[in-house]
């Protein structure tokens, strides 16, 4: 084994730290390969590495988010300036909205906003390409990364996918794209394109907008098999069509089989698969709403909202271009945009707030204490109330209970309209019970941050102009 395989093995792979965002394949397509296990899609070697491998794996280590990432520096390199509130990165504007094209608008998994903000950047030639995941490419249960450059592949790759997907695997596509691109990406894969674009890495160069979703938790692959066994389908079975948020906002899990039998279950009754197929990933990553990108949309998780049906976003502007882009669009009718502010989105997600930004360095904390290696992000709470860790202790206690296989069992036997019933009502008596200590103080949140070892190597490795 080389130098930098044997310190992914070691650092990242062993210790359970990879993100799966797909860097390390795309930057040594020839050297390693994505194979699924149970926790969910982990590189390995695909040839004998040589000096030469290990070399092209040297970028692919500088730029590992499964070892952290430098969020400060990168915050001063890409935006300039310091966010204001640490708990959701750079904002210099703050709408609520959805597409202006209705069709758009319910296609979407909550108002169309990402996919009419690319139709848009295409057709008006901001950019020549957008990459995209898309659900079904070739095979219903699995989303791939494309590049879309047309309209119509842009709406093909609407909607949500919840499933742990190596987005990064696409780089030697968009190396050799030829023309500008725009990139919807999750927290994990816009940091790695970022460390990328200090690197002047060709493929990242590409990339002139990044746009993406708020990303609280995600889950392995293996879930809606999971959903399906729980209705009595067998593994062999073929899917025809999935769906993960189909229908009226907040959509339904859809699966449509070969032999034309149709599953559903709404949003929040099918969350009750979280708990047993959660990815180890999301519980170690802070970042909620996705700080790195140029723009970023989550859903607007508010009642007034939810009467109304139809589907509406909390969209954050961070960059000066992402504004712009965003103004342009409001006065063409493109998107229709209100403005709104930080109480909003801190309202509309307190509990996923608290889950990244107290939760995570809760969890990290006691993977530390084990001797585990642990990703540094380059900040720290300055304090986490007593009360707050006990609440963590429940949290993640019920995740260990359900990586149990006999949960997992039990699961698959149990009528699934009962146990979603009974995970939205627990669920809900949860966040009742909960709320003081996880909501208290959390807008006076601080933190420490201070100076990365991670950045000093990346500027060590970047180019000299």
């Amino acid at each position: 084994m080389t130098h930098f395989s044997v310190r992914f093995r070691e650092e990242v792979l062993d210790p359970g730290n990879c993100t799966h965002c797909g860097a390390c394949v795309g930057l040594c397509p020839d050297a390693l390969e994505f194979r699924e296990t149970p926790g969910g899609p982990l590189p390995f070697c695909s040839s004998p590495l040589g000096e030469e491998e290990d070399r092209a794996l040297s970028e692919a280590w500088a730029v590992c988010p499964g070892r952290g990432v430098p969020y400060a520096e990168l915050f001063e390199h890409c935006f300039g300036q310091q966010p204001e509130h640490g708990l959701i990165g750079p904002s210099r504007k703050i709408f609520t909205g959805y597409a202006g094209d209705e069709g758009i608008r319910k296609m979407g998994a909550s108002g169309g906003v990402i996919t009419a903000f690319l139709v848009d950047l295409l057709e008006r030639g901001e950019t020549d390409g957008c990459v995209v995941l898309r659900q079904g490419l070739h095979h219903p249960e699995i989303a791939e990364p494309v590049i879309a450059t047309s309209r119509a592949e842009i709406l093909e790759a609407a909607q949500s996918v919840y499933a742990v997907t190596p987005m990064l695997t696409l780089l030697p596509a968009i190396r050799d794209f030829p023309g500008r691109l725009a990139m919807v990406g999750l927290p994990e894969q816009v940091a790695a394109i970022r460390m990328l674009q200090v690197l002047r890495n060709p493929a990242a160069e590409k990339i002139r907008i990044l746009i993406g979703p708020f990303t609280g938790t995600s889950m392995y692959r293996e879930a809606v098999r999971a959903f399906l066994r729980g209705k009595g389908v067998k593994d062999h079975e073929k899917v025809a069509r999935f769906r993960w948020r189909d229908g009226e906002w907040p959509g339904n899990l859809r699966v449509e089989l070969e032999d034309g039998r149709v599953f559903e279950e709404k949003k929040f009754y099918y969350n009750y698969l979280i708990p047993f197929y959660i990815s180890r990933s999301c519980r170690l990553t802070p970042d909620f709403t996705n700080e790195l990108t140029d723009v970023s949309v989550g859903d607007a998780w508010s009642p007034r909202f939810e009467q109304q049906k139809g589907g509406v976003s909390i969209i954050l502007a961070r960059s000066s271009l992402g504004e712009t882009l965003l103004e342009g669009m409001q006065s063409r009718g493109v998107l229709s945009l209100e403005h709104s502010d930080l109480d909003d989105v801190l309202t509309m997600h307190s509990h996923m707030f608290d889950f990244k930004k107290r939760g995570t360095f809760l969890r990290l904390e006691r993977e530390k204490k084990r001797g585990t290696v642990i990703p540094s992000f380059g900040y720290w709470p300055r304090e986490i109330e007593f009360q707050r860790r006990m609440v963590e202790r429940v949290i993640s206690g019920l995740f260990w209970i359900g990586e149990r296989r006999t949960c997992k069992w039990l699961i698959e036997v149990l009528p699934i309209a009962f146990l979603g019933w009974c995970f939205d009502v627990l669920r809900f008596r949860w966040k009742q019970v909960s709320k003081p200590v996880k909501y208290r103080g959390l807008k006076q949140l601080d933190f420490d941050v201070q100076e990365s070892a991670r950045w000093k190597e990346l500027c060590r490795e970047a180019p000299r102009d």
